[in-house]
């Protein structure tokens, strides 16, 4: 959604990315301290080096999903994005091996329906898309760089991170983002202007904790990426077509709302231990 008014509002994306990273900092800063972050690192924390890394493809990822919003639509951008949750998915069950006797039918058929959810969600019955390679260059970007996001993420949560380190791994992770978007920015020579630091102020705040809370939902779920990333994505969706209804007054096609009926269905399929647990 923040994508989409970057068009609107005619928003440089690199200056906007990299001021949105920079607010990310500040935000994990203030919310965490200070004292606990210094407390939390020394040299020869392997983490480190995973938030380089995936600072580096946080900033390139970040610039492939404004570009495909922009070129492609929010559609074509939406599906691609969440889509790559097949992905950490795949390497959860039978990569990581994570939580795969927990996992019973009910779970695999969420799974299996989230992307039938996702796709009718997001489908456009008025669009007509081209399908050439060229076409399908950005979103194929976006849907691999995406899936290696969460993996990554995954990954270094199971391995790496203790609990206190879960609201700190974040700042790094955006600091090193930081400072590979201001590498691109001096060589293409793009100077910000005043809406594009607006742009990056609103897009910093909620991008911080929406990796932190990523974090905490892996942990909740002991890793198991094949729980989490589904409700998430399938979350995400929700919530952004109820805003486009809103705040752009989207009108959705039947397709649409039955893939939001089959939205709550996922949810259910994927947690309803937990739920029916409270009965």
């Amino acid at each position: 959604m923040a994508f989409r008014s970057f068009n609107s509002f005619k928003i440089n994306t690199l200056p906007a990315i990299i001021t949105n990273y920079l607010v990310c900092v500040i935000t994990g800063v203030f919310y965490t301290g200070t004292q606990t972050i210094s407390s939390q690192i020394n040299s020869n924390s392997s983490w480190l080096y995973a938030a380089a890394l995936l600072g580096v493809i946080f900033v390139t990822t970040f610039y492939l999903m404004a570009r495909t919003t922009q070129v492609r639509g929010v559609a074509v951008a939406t599906v691609a994005s969440k889509m790559s949750l097949a992905i950490p998915v795949i390497f959860s069950l039978f990569v990581f091996k994570i939580g795969t006797n927990s996992i019973d039918n009910w779970n695999y058929m969420g799974i299996a329906l989230a992307f039938i959810a996702i796709y009718m969600v997001t489908k456009k019955s008025n669009s007509v898309d081209s399908v050439g390679i060229k076409a399908l260059g950005l979103p194929l970007l976006v849907f691999l760089m995406g899936g290696v996001i969460d993996t990554g993420l995954n990954y270094v949560n199971l391995n790496f991170l203790s609990p206190e380190l879960e609201s700190i791994f974040p700042i790094f992770i955006f600091g090193f983002a930081f400072s590979t978007g201001i590498i691109i920015a001096a060589i293409q020579k793009t100077k910000p202007r005043i809406k594009d630091i607006v742009g990056g102020i609103y897009l910093g705040i909620p991008n911080y904790f929406s990796i932190y809370f990523q974090l905490k939902a892996l942990s909740a779920y002991d890793n198991n990426g094949a729980l989490v990333y589904p409700s998430l994505n399938i979350g995400i969706i929700i919530f952004s077509t109820l805003a486009a209804i809103i705040f752009y007054k989207e009108k959705l096609s039947k397709i649409n709302w039955l893939g939001i009926f089959l939205s709550v269905l996922v949810i259910f399929l994927l947690s309803h231990q937990e739920i029916l647990s409270y009965f």
